[in-house]
């Protein structure tokens, strides 16, 4: 495989190796899906990686208490 070009974008970059994997099984209907899917995918990931945490920020986590109750049905 060879260096990527400069000018291309991440999102075409993964396109293309979803495409070489996968290309054989699907339509350019389902193939243009993806592709669209894959640049929105991109596009929420930098978006994320735009947001500065701290170490002190500690992940989010949701307690849900067991009920006994509740397990036996």
């Amino acid at each position: 495989m060879g260096e990527p070009n400069e000018g291309t974008s991440e999102a075409e970059r993964l396109f293309e190796i979803v495409s070489a994997r996968y290309g054989r099984h699907l339509n350019e209907d389902q193939l243009e899906s993806v592709r669209k899917n894959v640049g929105d995918t991109i596009e929420l990931v930098s978006q994320l990686r735009g947001i500065k945490l701290d170490n002190s920020i500690e992940p989010f986590s949701v307690f849900r208490p067991h009920r006994a109750e509740l397990a036996d049905g």
